[in-house]
């Protein structure tokens, strides 16, 4: 069966060392100064995905969006390609931490990666991980999912989604995992690392326009989903899962959207 994966589209745009107040340091979810007033939620329970639109009015979009990612990816019924992309990442340096519902690497400092999308450039903004994927393919979950999330000068969101199989060991997932900690906190070192590590070697996505996966839920997201997993070793996926075991939002209805396919 053919793989999934987020491939959107570089170039090259230097990012300040202010990034956008939008992207935060939790996933997908937005940064303001209202954020230590909002509910607190997690992946079970009362507080769990299928409550999140009653926890705060702000997650209300997490209820009653009608472009709520993730979705289920199927090769059935797919329309024509929705924007070209271009993939031109560098090194960055990231800082890394456990904020609490998954392992995030956030920019630490300035980046030239972007990506180019329909000729609108978003520039990289942080990473991050989901256990099982949060997208399935032919209603078939990968072990893990990779989201590199990027943001124009706009404050608009495109995410990048890379999933992962068990596989090879991952030289490049090693740094990441060596200074993720354990509990929630940053860890005091920063590393310097290449996206086109985390990106396989074949670009064919999918493509649709979805929300953020987490609280609030925002929509006018612009999702590139890649075709082709990463693989990660066994050892890599347990470390993960030790922390994190589960912290995936179900699929959500397409509706009438439709999902685009582009053969890179």
């Amino acid at each position: 069966m053919k793989n999934l994966l987020i491939s959107l589209s570089l170039s090259s745009i230097a990012a300040t060392t202010l990034l956008p107040s939008s992207v935060q340091a939790s996933t997908l979810t937005y940064q303001g100064p209202v954020q230590a007033l909002q509910a607190s939620w997690s992946y079970e329970g009362e507080t769990g995905p299928e409550h999140w639109g009653e926890l705060d009015e702000s997650y209300a979009m997490c209820s009653i969006g009608e472009q709520q990612s993730p979705i289920a990816l199927s090769y059935s019924n797919l329309s024509s390609a929705k924007w070209p992309l271009i993939n031109t990442y560098q090194p960055t340096t990231f800082s890394v931490q456990n904020n609490g519902h998954t392992i995030q690497a956030d920019v630490n400092g300035s980046t030239a990666s972007t990506l180019r999308l329909a000729g609108v450039p978003y520039t990289l903004a942080q990473f991050h991980f989901h256990t099982p994927s949060e997208h399935t393919l032919e209603d078939e979950h990968y072990e893990m999912e990779l989201h590199l999330v990027h943001v124009d000068k706009h404050d608009n969101l495109a995410v990048l989604g890379v999933l992962m199989e068990e596989g090879d060991h991952h030289e490049a997932l090693d740094q990441v995992w060596d200074l993720m900690p354990t509990e929630e906190g940053t860890a005091t070192e920063t590393v310097v690392l290449d996206p086109n590590d985390f990106i396989p070697g074949e670009l064919d996505s999918f493509q649709y326009e979805g929300s953020l996966t987490t609280p609030p839920c925002d929509e006018g997201v612009k999702w590139t989903v890649l075709d082709e997993p990463i693989q990660v070793s066994r050892e890599q996926l347990d470390r993960f899962q030790s922390i994190y075991p589960s912290n995936y939002r179900p699929v959500q209805d397409l509706g009438n959207r439709d999902v685009g396919y582009h053969y890179h």
